[in-house]
């Protein structure tokens, strides 16, 4: 399907009607994954995939989101977060931009740029900071993934990022700074 994150194997058949079977993969009890395979669809003679829809990958395991290269945050209380909501990604290789590394959260986009392969093109509203100070009106998120803890000041211009190495000042994007 148009979808090749979602798992290929541990589906179970749902209903196989003469025509079409409909699989799902469940994940503690509940549907995450379902695809429906169809028989002699128009152009398409035999058996294939007919439509699927999927959970956020938050829902599904943790190998394949990983495997994907999700970062999936949790809250303060260890919960998986929708990466529709927040996620991360490191920059692509392939645009020169894979010392970056990109956060989005709500619909913002935030860069930590160590190399300043953005701040060049004018992509960023600041400076990244490695060496930043967290600033006293901070507050801390809840948000966590792997050692990274997500604070922010009311502004929401810049994420800070602690971790067991310090603060850095992720900068807020002009625009989507990513590419495709």
């Amino acid at each position: 399907m148009a979808e090749p994150q979602n798992p290929d194997s541990g589906c179970r058949v749902e209903r196989r009607p003469a025509d079409r079977v409909l699989y799902s993969y469940d994940v503690a009890g509940r549907t995450k994954v379902a695809v429906v395979v169809a028989r002699d669809q128009r152009d398409r003679p035999g058996w294939g995939p007919e439509t699927n829809a999927s959970c956020d990958p938050a829902g599904l395991p943790a190998r394949y989101a990983a495997a994907w290269g999700w970062e999936v945050w949790t809250d303060g209380h260890g919960r998986r977060l929708p990466v529709s909501r927040i996620n991360g990604s490191a920059g692509s290789a392939h645009c020169g931009r894979q010392s970056a590394h990109f956060l989005r959260l709500d619909g913002r986009e935030y860069v930590r740029d160590p190399e300043g392969v953005l701040g060049r093109d004018g992509l960023l509203r600041a400076p990244y900071r490695g060496n930043a100070r967290m600033p006293a009106a901070a507050h801390d998120t809840g948000y966590h993934y792997r050692g990274r803890r997500l604070w922010f000041t009311d502004d929401r211009n810049t994420a800070y990022v602690r971790s067991s190495h310090g603060v850095e000042g992720w900068p807020r994007a002009k625009e989507d700074a990513g590419c495709d």
